[in-house]
């Protein structure tokens, strides 16, 4: 296989493969390289912890789960928590990893690894420079109808909220 990287940026790589699919056929294929992110359901009392920020790529204003990128030599857990705190000034008891998935499989490296953040204490955000984020406090029965009225839009946070409310519902049972 033949590589060439046709990007190289601040976040992310674009690697250009020149590849042998299974039956045989040569084909090139895009890559974009990422070095892998993590997305915290962080709840307390029944409340989930979102925060809206605008989001160039899309164009507006979105609802989130806290999340954000790996730095070179930071474990998943060790990012999470330090996301937590910079972006909205939490800091958690207790940090639960749940699963792990691709953002999108056809043409990128990135996976994000999901937490649960339990047990939250509030203390000073520290935002990045280039970050402008407001948070709150949401019953977590309302966060579910934002999903459902497509207020939500973000899939990191719908996989959160979706599975932690499975599990929660399961564990009533």
């Amino acid at each position: 296989m033949n590589s060439v990287y046709a990007f190289e940026g601040k976040l992310l790589k674009v690697r250009v493969d020149d590849v042998v699919l299974p039956g045989g056929k040569r084909t090139k294929r895009e890559v974009v390289l990422h070095p892998g992110a993590v997305a915290i359901v962080a709840i307390d009392g029944g409340k989930v912890l979102l925060e809206r920020q605008y989001r160039h790529a899309a164009g507006k204003v979105m609802w989130e789960i806290p999340a954000g990128t790996i730095e070179k030599g930071e474990s998943q857990k060790q990012c999470a928590l330090r996301e937590l705190r910079e972006e909205t000034g939490f800091s958690a008891k207790s940090i639960e990893e749940i699963l792990h998935f691709y953002v999108a499989v056809g043409y990128s490296t990135e996976v994000i690894t999901l937490f649960v953040a339990t047990g939250l204490e509030k203390n000073k955000a520290s935002p990045e420079e280039d970050e402008s984020i407001e948070t709150m406090m949401v019953p977590l029965e309302s966060a579910l109808e934002m999903v459902e009225r497509n207020e939500i839009e973000d899939a990191k946070t719908m996989i959160g909220l979706l599975l932690f409310a499975k599990e929660k519902n399961e564990a009533l049972k």
